[in-house]
């Protein structure tokens, strides 16, 4: 019974190591939401040259974007969003409200002014958008369906 202590210690002591450093490497390979969007390196954000983002699969959706400052490039993750906005994901832009429907086109509109851009992007100062007419009219709060 006492030459078994020893070994029991032993391998109790080697399991506890292991669970440690397994543990210390996958922390590690865990990357929180805005470490995985920045380059590893010592360079600024100013310094730095940012690529479009290239969706991984289609046109929209997750993807990466090259970062490259001095000698080094680094790939970040990077998502482009799956509606209108894909053409200008990196350009931030204050919108005014929708105008009216225009009867002939079907469609209304309205313009945004640049608020600001992302990864050094070029972007243009205003912008329109347009949209497709609802073919729904909507109700006031005090309306109430009639059956």
């Amino acid at each position: 019974m006492q030459s078994l202590f020893p070994v029991t210690l032993l391998l109790l002591l080697l399991a506890l190591t292991l669970t440690t450093e397994a543990n210390k490497r996958t922390k590690s390979h865990k990357v929180g939401k805005h470490e995985k969007s920045r380059p590893a390196s010592e360079c600024s954000s100013a310094e730095t040259r940012y690529g479009k983002c290239v969706p991984e699969h289609g046109d929209c959706g997750d993807g990466l974007r090259e970062a490259t400052c001095k000698d080094r490039t680094d790939k970040i993750h990077c998502k482009i969003p799956c509606n209108w906005k894909k053409d200008i994901s990196d350009c931030k832009y204050k919108f005014g409200p929708w105008g009216v429907c225009d009867g002939v086109t079907n469609t209304k509109s309205r313009s945004g002014t640049l608020k600001r851009a992302l990864f050094n992007a070029d972007c243009q100062t205003t912008v329109s958008v347009s949209k497709t007419c609802s073919p729904k009219v909507k109700k006031t709060r005090g309306e109430k369906k009639s059956n």
